[in-house]
């Protein structure tokens, strides 16, 4: 046995970072040799899959050993970090995930269906492929962030490092800067693997000409949604503040309570009404803001959510016509086309940019064509849900630059998992140390749902309230609950105000999202992603660090029993 900063490194794992473990290396080999064999079969697509498996695997006995010999000559901090990768080579789990991730990412568009059009296959492997590679390096950096404290302190390793001039606080941020270094590899090896095998699915034959339009202007870009604004501008919002103030002046009452909130539903009032499109009118949405779009691509995308009101039909259809600054839109022939589409449904409409005028701005005019649905007498009116109802889509960027940003945003998710791990180990058991970071993942990834799952379970709703709101309500509940005796409604209400209070410390993932906006093309900015690295990756783990130390300082580390 060696050590490293006096943790024991056993002789096993120094020889992986000697590069003398066979199994990836033969891996490699065996997907080099399988790559030529089938280029010279013709099978060109299978051959980018097996030369995409060598790469990875390659690329991790490499990568490990650049990362050992960076941190050769550290100690302290850097050396507790070289140990944390000594170990986690050697141990089995980790190995065997980046295994799965080697030979199940490349595998996977294999099982597209090469009958759908290539735009929706390309979207249905960049959103599988980038969350199962999440999934997959989480459970990696989670059992390993616990596996190491946890080991050290069960075997008695850590005397051995806290002896040195080591304190406890520069021992945690060691095994975090070891695992976050390693959780930056994998990342950079997926994203490596993700890209080369979306850039061989992009070169495949499209189903016609608009399929492929699709993959290069919806998919393989990066867009900037614009949202539109009333046609009279000022006009409009002074007519707002009058109404406002005359309904404030007419009933005092309804704004006593709340001012701001009263103002803010009447403002959302009239921007529904300027959304709904009566029978036999035509309504009017100004995109400015364009101009650079013009010349960046030869369409910017119309995406809009129709709705036929007062309809018990799902999917029920509209039928309306378009004008571009007043053009007809589109024309064929010289005549007029009117659209008719399902409503309740996105959908997707291709505008040339020449239709832009020479100051970035477009009017789009929305006539109701008096469609009558089935099991109706009296034509629909047609809606659309003000913000993502109605949007121009343009390109802004690169889809290289947005899935850099990605994986930025997918490594910072992972430093905050690699803190919640490691503090968690610092004072529980590996078994509850593991839980209770799956715990904080699980929280972290399905936050919204667990919300409304809280809700219902409760019965109390916590739409547009917050968390102020939500204390006071869920406490009038309970209160009112005990007072009629509903014991068990009651205790539930209880249980809500721990389970709200874990949600409210935990962040969203759902809001550093990145996967959604490569796959649809949108427009990861450098400043969102930047502020996700920040909060993630630096302000998250600090603080959990911080409660790790403050926890293991306090732990007996002499007679140890883990829980």
């Amino acid at each position: 046995m060696d050590t490293a900063n006096g943790l024991p490194v056993p002789r096993r794992h120094r020889a992986v970072l000697r590069l003398r473990r066979p199994g990836l290396w033969a891996l490699a080999a065996a997907a080099v040799v399988l790559t030529a064999l089938l280029h010279l079969a013709g099978r060109d697509e299978l051959a980018v899959i097996a030369a995409v498996s060598a790469g990875l695997a390659a690329g991790f006995q490499v990568g490990v050993a650049g990362l050992h010999r960076l941190l050769f000559a550290g100690d302290g901090v850097v050396g507790v970090a070289r140990a944390v990768i000594d170990e986690a080579v050697g141990t089995r789990l980790p190995v065997l995930l980046v295994i799965l991730v080697v030979v199940g990412l490349p595998v996977l568009p294999l099982l597209l269906d090469p009958g759908e059009r290539l735009e929706y296959r390309l979207q249905f492997f960049l959103t599988w492929a980038l969350s199962a590679g999440g999934f997959l390096l989480a459970l990696v950096t989670i059992f390993l962030g616990c596996g190491s404290v946890c080991g050290d302190i069960d075997t008695q390793r850590i005397h051995m490092a806290l002896v040195k001039p080591l304190g406890r606080w520069q021992y945690l941020l060691g095994k975090w800067l070891g695992i976050v270094l390693l959780d930056g590899l994998l990342v950079a090896l997926v994203g490596g693997g993700v890209f080369t095998v979306a850039e061989a699915v992009r070169r495949l034959p499209a189903a016609d000409a608009a399929d492929r339009r699709a993959v290069d202007e919806e998919v393989f870009t990066a867009r900037s949604v614009t949202r539109p604004e009333h046609p009279r501008g000022d006009d409009f919002a002074a007519d707002v503040a009058a109404a406002i103030a005359q309904l404030e002046k007419d009933d005092p009452r309804a704004f006593a309570a709340d001012p701001a909130g009263a103002r803010k539903r009447i403002l959302a009032q009239r921007v529904l009404e300027w959304h709904t499109v009566p029978p036999d009118t035509v309504a009017g949405y100004l995109f400015t803001g364009l101009a650079e779009a013009r010349g960046a691509a030869p369409v910017v995308q119309l995406r809009l959510k129709p709705f036929a009101d007062a309809v018990a039909i799902d999917r029920a259809p509209v039928r309306f016509a378009l004008w571009l600054n007043d053009r007809p839109f589109p024309s064929k022939n010289g005549t007029h086309e009117e659209l008719t589409l399902a409503g309740g449904s996105f959908h997707t409409i291709e505008i040339p940019t020449s239709a832009i005028d020479s100051a970035g701005r477009l009017r789009l005019s929305i006539a109701n064509r008096n469609l009558v649905p089935p099991g109706q007498a009296r034509p629909a009116t047609i809606s659309f849900a003000p913000g993502k109802g109605l949007e121009i889509l343009h390109r802004t960027g690169s889809f290289r630059g947005n899935f850099l940003r990605c994986l930025a945003v997918m490594w910072a998710k992972l430093a905050m998992l690699a803190a919640a791990a490691v503090a968690a180990a610092s004072w529980l058991g590996f078994p509850t140390a593991v839980l209770t970071a799956v715990m904080v993942y699980v929280a972290a990834v399905a936050r919204g749902f667990l919300a409304d799952a809280i809700d219902i379970y409760t019965g109390a709703d916590r739409a547009g309230a917050g968390l102020v709101d939500m204390v006071r309500l869920r406490a009038t509940v309970l209160f009112e609950r005990l007072d009629r005796l509903e014991l068990w409604d009651a205790c539930k209400t209880l249980t809500s105000f721990a389970a709200e209070g874990f949600l409210a410390l935990v962040p969203s993932f759902g809001a550093h999202d990145g996967v959604t906006e490569v796959a649809t093309g949108r427009l990861l900015t450098a400043a969102q992603a930047a502020a996700s690295v920040a909060e993630l990756g630096l302000a998250y783990p600090l603080v959990l660090l911080a409660c790790g130390w403050a926890l293991l300082c306090r732990r007996d580390l002499v007679n140890v029993s883990g829980f």
